[in-house]
């Protein structure tokens, strides 16, 4: 992004070969990452909802749950609070119920690898688009000499019987030390 440039940018990264083991256990991956300028994300639609703080968290999940949710890249100790709220269309919250679930974590590590956080989620959203509101406190563990460090937190949540398995990556959090907004954006295929 050149010297002397500000604002606000979507980077979309996308996947143009994806080619798994050629040779034996390699992952062969060429992918396009495109800059695109994008407004200051300041729409209030899009701002913190008002009393997030005092917003019922909703019930405890039974199980099975009615949805799950995963982190990655962090281990259940390292979230020290986490609440899913569904935005309702006057802007207020109504909490989806969330509670750390050690077989949601194993299911998450056995379909992607690496460290995760599983959680279940007691209510699933109904009709085919809703907005979630995520509030979550990270152990930001760094130990990086860069100015301004990033830990990368990505995503996936699954509803129902769906399995990890079967789904692509929802979002990713870039966790970072500063008070500016940090908005990311993945682009994936629906299938």
């Amino acid at each position: 992004m050149g010297g002397g440039t500000g604002g606000y940018v979507t980077i979309t990264l996308q996947t143009l070969l994806s080619k798994f083991g050629e040779p034996a256990g390699h992952l062969h991956r060429v992918s396009e990452l495109s800059f695109k300028s994008a407004p200051i994300p300041d729409d209030p639609t899009h701002e913190l909802p008002r009393d997030i703080a005092k917003a019922d968290p909703g019930p405890p999940p039974a199980w099975p749950a009615a949805g799950k949710v995963g982190l990655g890249g962090v281990k259940p100790r390292d979230v020290a609070a986490f609440n899913l709220f569904a935005r309702l269309d006057d802007g207020s919250l109504a909490g989806m119920g969330v509670q750390k679930n050690a077989a949601v974590t194993e299911e998450l590590e056995d379909a992607f690898g690496g460290s995760w956080a599983g959680f279940a989620v007691a209510l699933a959203p109904t009709g085919g688009r809703f907005r979630l509101v995520a509030d979550i406190t990270l152990k930001f563990r760094t130990k990086q000499k860069a100015s301004k460090p990033f830990q990368v937190t990505p995503i996936v949540m699954a509803f129902g019987t769906d399995r990890f398995v079967d789904h692509y990556l929802l979002s990713v959090i870039v966790a970072q030390e500063t008070v500016e907004k940090v908005d990311t954006s993945v682009t994936q295929p629906f299938q």
